[in-house]
């Protein structure tokens, strides 16, 4: 068994996330799907929402399909049952709804592709997964970056980054945006929360954490980046996000760290976390650092060095460089390597 595959059953579920379109999604879990059922692995599967399309919405390309093993148990809306060539025995209804029914949860009988259509919050995802688990060794997810949320280790135990060609015309875009998404996604857990602190951000809410105690802010989001924080910012503090950190607020950050010094922020994980990759980089260079109350397992970045269009990127530059960059974290091309 390789690596990813034994750390994935470890962690019990797996978010497949793409950059973008084509980056390589669907060969990685067909691939992984693939090595399961040779070492007598039981998967399940499910999505974020509408997934396992036959034809490329943009492109309209034809684009890989999923293919699940007989014994594998799929999670999907009932519209999506009849559209693939798997031959599916309904186990039971799950109550959750999408736009193509309830979502509910299925055994192959019969190997063959399928259209999977999965739940489209992260609670119900949870959820779907809770089902499943009892059942199987590995649930995967079948993600999007626009969905990143399934990677959120509240939802499952570890996420597959996959890029590629698509992302960028070279080698050096590709690595730029890849390795830019990867950090976000690891951005290191702050050891200092109490639980007061942890239960805030739990639950939403925004406060400022310094050496006279927890102030809870009285407004009800940050996304826009209020004036009003700053008259709570003081050095040394930490400003506690239950929801998304976004550009107006690194900007106010970078503004009062000229003046206060070092600040922390400190969201739930990253995948709350929608700041430009420029403006990323304004804030690593400053005095404000960005923790996580729950640090993401990355296991590993997959790489397709071919565009849908044709182009292609050597692929084993792109594997190299991300390598050095990100230590720790398996980098591979599931068609050429196997991941091993």
């Amino acid at each position: 068994m390789n690596k990813l595959l034994k750390q994935a059953v470890e962690g019990g579920s797996l978010a497949v996330v793409g950059m973008a379109k084509n980056a390589g999604k669907t060969v990685t879990i067909n691939y992984l799907l693939a090595q399961a059922a040779i070492h007598g692995i039981r998967t399940g599967l499910t999505s974020t929402g509408l997934d396992g399309e036959t034809t490329d919405s943009l492109y309209l390309l034809p684009k890989p399909e999923i293919t699940l093993s007989a014994g594998s148990l799929l999670a999907t809306a009932r519209g999506s049952l009849s559209q693939g060539s798997a031959r599916l025995e309904l186990l039971r209804g799950t109550r959750l709804v999408n736009p193509l029914g309830e979502i509910v949860i299925a055994r192959v009988r019969r190997e063959g592709t399928v259209e999977v259509s999965g739940p489209e919050t992260c609670s119900d995802l949870a959820k779907v997964i809770s089902l499943m688990s009892g059942e199987v060794d590995l649930v995967l997810v079948d993600g999007a970056l626009d969905r990143v949320a399934a990677s959120a280790p509240s939802v499952t135990g570890g996420a597959v980054l996959a890029t590629g060609a698509v992302v960028a015309g070279n080698v050096e875009g590709v690595v730029r945006e890849t390795v830019y998404q990867a950090r976000l996604l690891m951005l290191p857990p702050c050891r200092s929360l109490n639980v007061d602190e942890k239960n805030l951000i739990e639950q939403g809410g925004i406060a400022v954490s310094s050496a006279d105690g927890l102030e809870i802010l009285p407004l009800e989001t940050a996304v826009d980046g209020p004036l009003e924080i700053l008259d709570y910012l003081t050095p040394q503090c930490k400003l506690l996000l239950g929801g998304a950190f976004t550009d107006e607020l690194a900007q106010l950050l970078l503004g009062a760290s000229r003046r206060l010094g070092e600040l922390s922020v400190v969201v739930r994980d990253g995948t709350r976390v929608f700041v430009g990759s420029r403006l990323w980089q304004q804030l690593e260079r400053s005095s404000v650092d960005v923790l996580v109350m729950e640090a993401i397992n990355l296991m590993a970045v997959v790489v397709n060095p071919v565009d849908v269009r044709g182009r292609q990127l050597p692929g084993d530059k792109l594997i190299s460089i991300l390598s050095q960059l990100l230590p720790g974290v398996s980098v591979f091309n599931p068609l050429a390597t196997g991941g091993d």
